[in-house]
């Protein structure tokens, strides 16, 4: 059934103090993936005091799952919609300077959890207040290890999803101005898979290189060649990131070491190429490794894969965000990021769609020291959850 507009919007201008203040409690307290034991508990102690009708903790690791019935009669009878937030932060040591800084040292929210999980709470209060609003079930879901890639995989394998027809989420951004949404059907964001490999050499006196076999140089000859994935073996058209991100050889400066050490990362928007890189990979590091005399040992490691939007629900995300901020303010992006969200694991079972909250032109990138979520784009971001829920329960 239709919600007045003025109600929801008087409810969000009545919580958005408080949530600003739980954002700012959140900001100053992070806990890394996996030790996310205070923030699950502060969030199952909100949830509680909102009478949601069941609360699940300890899911996925400390992930939090909240249910919400609505008491209203209509089309959502028998439907759930999911909404999801990320509560882990990253461990960098925060170097802006706010009331609010972490109390953690090396340890910060650089990413936007903090605001990710106040606005899904926020959005919890509003809904728990206008549950003879709609028919159907919400379920929040609060999920722990999202940096570490695994925290969503074990939400799904407890069953946080069973039972839901669509979820959505959103993701901080800095870059857009606060006001502005970000939309996009299909690909969003890329998948993330690691590689990590050790070469094999024979050390030697730096003087002598050819008593030895150099892994030094197979290693660099092979930091280049991998680039040839995205370069030539690649549509132009598509996209592939090969980054070697790690390097690690010797111990003095007229030493040949006998082995060395490359990881990195593989990114991908496709998941036919997500499927071909390892032995596109191992290919070349076998070929490279043979011309110079090299044994090898490679280990490929299957992270996130790729984020894609269903077209539907991001229809009913983009029509809702601009009904709320004027369709001017909604910006249907061009392409993907090549960065990486483990929200995709829930893609892979049920509908959904994930977009991007605009937090000002003026932020510093994400995953730095100097990251911080605008709490102006706290009761946007809970105002378009809260009414593509209503919508969603409501056609």
């Amino acid at each position: 059934m239709p919600v007045e507009a003025d109600r929801i919007t008087g409810a969000i201008a009545a919580i958005t103090p408080d949530i600003v203040n739980v954002r700012h409690y959140l900001h100053q307290n992070p806990e890394l993936s996996h030790f996310e034991e205070q923030t699950s508990a502060f969030v199952a102690h909100r949830l509680a005091d909102l009478g949601l009708d069941s609360i699940q903790t300890n899911v996925g690791g400390y992930g939090v799952v909240g249910t919400l019935r609505g008491t209203g009669t209509g089309p959502g009878q028998g439907r759930t919609i999911a909404l999801r937030a990320d509560m882990d932060a990253l461990p960098i040591q925060e170097t802006r300077e706010v009331p609010y800084k972490s109390c953690k040292p090396g340890v910060m929210h650089a990413c936007g959890h903090d605001g990710h999980t106040s606005t899904l709470l926020g959005t919890a209060a509003v809904l728990a207040g206008a549950r003879d609003a709609f028919a159907g079930e919400v379920r929040f879901l609060f999920q722990p290890a999202e940096e570490t890639v695994g925290g969503a995989r074990r939400m799904v394998e407890e069953g946080a999803i069973e039972g839901v027809d669509a979820i959505v989420a959103l993701h901080g951004w800095p870059g857009m101005p606060v006001g502005k949404v970000g939309v996009r059907p299909g690909p969003m964001m890329a998948s993330s898979d690691t590689f990590d490999l050790k070469i094999i050499g024979r050390g030697a006196h730096a003087a002598q290189p050819h008593l030895g076999a150099d892994p030094i140089l197979a290693g660099s000859q092979l930091v280049v060649a991998l680039q040839s994935i995205a370069s030539r073996e690649i549509s132009p058209t598509d996209s592939i990131v090969v980054t070697v991100a790690q390097f690690h050889a010797g111990t003095a400066n007229n030493i040949i070491p006998g082995s060395a050490e490359l990881k990195g990362t593989v990114r991908c928007l496709t998941e036919a190429h997500r499927l071909e890189a390892p032995e596109r990979l191992e290919r070349i590091i076998g070929g490279i490794c043979a011309a110079f005399r090299m044994e090898y040992e490679f280990k490929y490691k299957r992270g996130t894969p790729v984020t894609v939007n269903d077209v539907a629900v991001n229809a009913l995300v983009s029509d809702v965000a601009g009904s709320v901020l004027g369709e001017e303010n909604v910006t249907q992006l061009p392409a993907p990021s090549m960065g990486a969200e483990d929200f995709a694991m829930y893609l892979q079972k049920i509908p959904g769609a994930m977009f991007r909250l605009g937090v000002g032109d003026e932020m510093t990138p994400l995953h730095t020291p100097t990251y911080n979520f605008a709490d102006d784009a706290l009761p946007i971001g809970i105002e378009i959850f809260t009414r593509t829920v209503l919508k969603y329960l409501a056609e």
